[in-house]
Protein backbone atom coordinates (compact mmCIF):
# COMPACT_ATOMS: atom_id res chain seq x y z
CA UNK A 1 0.00 0.00 0.00
CA UNK A 2 3.03 2.44 0.84
CA UNK A 3 4.40 1.64 -2.22
CA UNK A 4 1.45 2.02 -4.33
CA UNK A 5 0.89 5.98 -2.76
CA UNK A 6 5.02 6.71 -2.84
CA UNK A 7 4.97 5.23 -6.63
CA UNK A 8 2.00 7.67 -7.39
CA UNK A 9 3.05 10.82 -5.47
CA UNK A 10 6.23 10.26 -7.39
CA UNK A 11 4.69 10.13 -10.61
CA UNK A 12 3.02 13.46 -9.92
CA UNK A 13 5.78 15.27 -8.56
CA UNK A 14 7.91 14.11 -11.87
CA UNK A 15 5.29 15.29 -14.13
CA UNK A 16 5.26 18.44 -12.16
CA UNK A 17 8.51 19.24 -12.09
CA UNK A 18 8.51 18.34 -16.53
CA UNK A 19 6.21 20.64 -16.81
CA UNK A 20 7.84 23.41 -15.12
CA UNK A 21 11.18 22.62 -16.93
CA UNK A 22 9.06 22.91 -20.13
CA UNK A 23 7.96 26.51 -19.45
CA UNK A 24 11.04 27.92 -18.01
CA UNK A 25 12.39 26.34 -21.20
CA UNK A 26 9.86 27.66 -23.74
CA UNK A 27 9.64 31.57 -25.00
CA UNK A 28 6.59 33.50 -24.28
CA UNK A 29 4.29 32.98 -27.11
CA UNK A 30 1.56 30.42 -28.77
CA UNK A 31 3.86 27.83 -28.00
CA UNK A 32 4.44 28.21 -24.14
CA UNK A 33 0.53 28.57 -24.09
CA UNK A 34 0.20 25.23 -25.97
CA UNK A 35 2.68 23.39 -23.63
CA UNK A 36 1.36 24.58 -20.71
CA UNK A 37 -2.23 23.49 -21.74
CA UNK A 38 -1.11 20.17 -22.50
CA UNK A 39 1.03 19.82 -19.72
CA UNK A 40 -1.71 21.03 -17.28
CA UNK A 41 -3.63 18.16 -19.19
CA UNK A 42 -0.78 15.62 -18.42
CA UNK A 43 -0.74 16.53 -15.16
CA UNK A 44 -4.45 15.85 -14.47
CA UNK A 45 -4.33 12.57 -16.25
CA UNK A 46 -1.43 11.55 -13.66
CA UNK A 47 -3.64 12.68 -10.82
CA UNK A 48 -6.60 10.93 -11.72
CA UNK A 49 -4.87 7.76 -13.54
CA UNK A 50 -5.65 5.59 -9.93
CA UNK A 51 -9.21 5.94 -10.48
CA UNK A 52 -9.08 4.13 -13.66
CA UNK A 53 -7.87 1.42 -12.19
CA UNK A 54 -10.46 0.61 -9.52
CA UNK A 55 -12.25 -2.41 -9.09
CA UNK A 56 -15.94 -0.25 -9.19
CA UNK A 57 -17.62 -3.99 -8.60
CA UNK A 58 -15.88 -5.05 -5.42
CA UNK A 59 -16.28 -1.59 -4.30
CA UNK A 60 -19.94 -2.04 -5.07
CA UNK A 61 -20.03 -5.52 -3.31
CA UNK A 62 -18.08 -3.54 -0.37
CA UNK A 63 -20.77 -0.97 -0.10
CA UNK A 64 -23.55 -3.74 -0.24
CA UNK A 65 -22.04 -5.57 2.39
CA UNK A 66 -21.58 -3.20 4.68
CA UNK A 67 -25.24 -1.89 4.47
CA UNK A 68 -26.30 -5.29 4.93
CA UNK A 69 -24.03 -5.47 8.09
CA UNK A 70 -25.57 -1.92 9.25
CA UNK A 71 -28.89 -3.35 8.32
CA UNK A 72 -28.47 -6.38 10.48
CA UNK A 73 -26.77 -4.76 13.81
CA UNK A 74 -29.87 -1.81 13.72
CA UNK A 75 -32.35 -4.45 13.31
CA UNK A 76 -30.69 -6.68 16.47
CA UNK A 77 -30.58 -3.37 18.74
CA UNK A 78 -34.17 -2.41 18.02
CA UNK A 79 -35.00 -6.04 19.02
CA UNK A 80 -33.02 -5.98 22.22
CA UNK A 81 -34.82 -2.81 22.98
CA UNK A 82 -38.01 -3.63 22.72
CA UNK A 83 -37.34 -7.01 24.61
CA UNK A 84 -35.97 -4.52 27.91
CA UNK A 85 -38.57 -2.32 26.99
CA UNK A 86 -41.26 -5.09 27.73
CA UNK A 87 -39.04 -6.38 30.48
CA UNK A 88 -39.28 -3.08 32.29
CA UNK A 89 -43.14 -2.59 31.64
CA UNK A 90 -43.37 -5.73 32.95
CA UNK A 91 -41.46 -5.11 36.58
CA UNK A 92 -43.34 -1.76 36.55
CA UNK A 93 -46.77 -3.70 36.19
CA UNK A 94 -45.68 -6.05 38.62
CA UNK A 95 -44.93 -3.42 41.18
CA UNK A 96 -47.72 -1.43 40.62
CA UNK A 97 -50.08 -4.15 41.38
CA UNK A 98 -48.10 -5.34 44.55
CA UNK A 99 -48.22 -1.70 45.90
CA UNK A 100 -51.75 -1.64 45.30
CA UNK A 101 -52.36 -5.37 47.14
CA UNK A 102 -50.01 -3.88 49.57
CA UNK A 103 -52.28 -1.11 50.42
CA UNK A 104 -55.28 -3.24 50.68
CA UNK A 105 -53.62 -5.60 52.89
CA UNK A 106 -53.18 -8.81 50.16
CA UNK A 107 -50.00 -10.46 50.47
CA UNK A 108 -49.80 -11.57 46.84
CA UNK A 109 -47.51 -12.61 43.67
CA UNK A 110 -48.28 -11.26 40.24
CA UNK A 111 -47.09 -12.29 37.39
CA UNK A 112 -47.69 -10.22 34.43
CA UNK A 113 -47.57 -11.33 30.56
CA UNK A 114 -46.42 -8.23 28.01
CA UNK A 115 -47.21 -8.46 24.23
CA UNK A 116 -45.14 -6.51 21.73
CA UNK A 117 -46.99 -4.45 19.72
CA UNK A 118 -45.99 -3.05 16.46
CA UNK A 119 -44.33 -0.37 17.81
CA UNK A 120 -44.57 -0.83 21.74
CA UNK A 121 -44.98 -3.46 24.12
CA UNK A 122 -47.80 -3.62 26.23
CA UNK A 123 -49.80 -5.63 29.52
CA UNK A 124 -52.02 -8.15 27.96
CA UNK A 125 -52.55 -10.53 30.77
CA UNK A 126 -52.32 -11.27 34.85
CA UNK A 127 -52.24 -14.05 37.15
CA UNK A 128 -52.53 -13.69 40.44
CA UNK A 129 -51.52 -15.99 43.40
CA UNK A 130 -52.83 -15.50 46.86
CA UNK A 131 -56.04 -15.22 48.97
CA UNK A 132 -58.31 -12.35 48.96
CA UNK A 133 -62.33 -12.12 49.53
CA UNK A 134 -64.77 -11.72 46.75
CA UNK A 135 -64.68 -7.90 47.62
CA UNK A 136 -60.92 -7.27 47.42
CA UNK A 137 -60.58 -9.60 44.34
CA UNK A 138 -63.34 -6.90 42.50
CA UNK A 139 -61.82 -4.03 44.18
CA UNK A 140 -58.23 -5.24 42.79
CA UNK A 141 -59.97 -6.41 39.62
CA UNK A 142 -61.44 -3.27 38.47
CA UNK A 143 -58.21 -1.85 39.37
CA UNK A 144 -56.32 -3.71 37.37
CA UNK A 145 -58.21 -2.92 34.29
CA UNK A 146 -58.61 0.87 34.85
CA UNK A 147 -55.10 1.55 35.42
CA UNK A 148 -53.44 -0.76 33.27
CA UNK A 149 -55.90 -1.71 30.75
CA UNK A 150 -55.85 -5.61 31.44
CA UNK A 151 -59.83 -6.72 31.08
CA UNK A 152 -60.60 -8.88 33.84
CA UNK A 153 -60.94 -11.80 31.38
CA UNK A 154 -57.07 -11.67 30.94
CA UNK A 155 -56.67 -11.43 34.53
CA UNK A 156 -56.37 -14.73 36.37
CA UNK A 157 -56.15 -15.66 40.27
CA UNK A 158 -55.01 -18.73 41.55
Amino acid sequence: MTAAVRSYLLSIAAVGLLLSLIQAILPKGAAKKTAVLAGSLLLILTVLSPLAQLDYDNIARSISRIQMDTETMRTGIEVGNRELMAKIIKQNCEAYILDKAEEMGLPLTVEITVSGGADYPYPTAVTIRGVASAAQRQALTRYIEENLGIPEAQQQWK
